[in-house]
């Protein structure tokens, strides 16, 4: 409810970091919409918003967001470009800092692969629910998510911004034993 969003919102703005993640119809960051924003900023905890279909009401909801993303507080995500870029379709721009745990985990492992799930493994020792264990694998059998029961996105969603919010502290650190945060903060 919009109750529930502005006391969400209240507390978020009281965090130095956050973690978000987006739930969209599509990987095409260009034409994808929006389905919801999973927020965590301590572990094992998190909310999900689910947002209206209709673009315009759509819109109109992220706009109750648009003092937290331009908060000087530290917005965490996974692949944060694509999340920017779905935000910024629907009117919303985030102000830095932003810590993208992709591109960290990029900058100290450029060998490695740099999805959520294989870093929870490796950081984590945890492995989180598999995105194909929604929506199948990839093909033309593959569903959307917004044909997935809510339920399922919400703990799916959160699981997804908790991880990825603990994932910033062992990436920070890696990238500070390896003098590598000046290049992360340049990408």
């Amino acid at each position: 409810t919009k109750e529930q969003r502005a006391a969400l919102i209240k507390d978020l703005l009281t965090k130095e970091t956050f973690c978000f993640d987006t739930e969209t119809t599509s990987v095409d960051a260009l034409s994808a919409e929006i389905l919801g924003i999973a927020f965590s900023s301590e572990k094992g905890k998190g909310h999900y918003v689910v947002l209206p279909r209709d673009i315009k009401e759509c819109k109109n909801v992220l706009t109750e967001f648009t003092e937290l993303f331009s908060s000087k507080a530290i917005k965490v995500a996974q692949n944060a470009k694509y999340d920017i870029t779905i935000l910024y379709r629907y009117g919303l721009e985030l102000a830095l800092p932003i810590f993208d745990t992709m591109l960290a985990h990029y900058v100290v492992a450029p060998d490695q692969r740099h999805n959520m799930d294989a870093m929870a493994e490796n950081y984590l020792n945890y492995k989180p629910v598999s995105i194909t264990e929604l929506i199948g694998k990839k093909g033309k059998n593959q569903l959307s998510m917004e044909s997935v029961e809510m339920e399922k996105v919400k703990e799916y969603a959160v699981e997804d911004a908790d991880i990825t919010l603990q994932l910033m502290a062992p990436l920070l650190k890696e990238l500070e034993e390896k003098d590598s945060k000046k290049i992360l903060d340049t990408l």
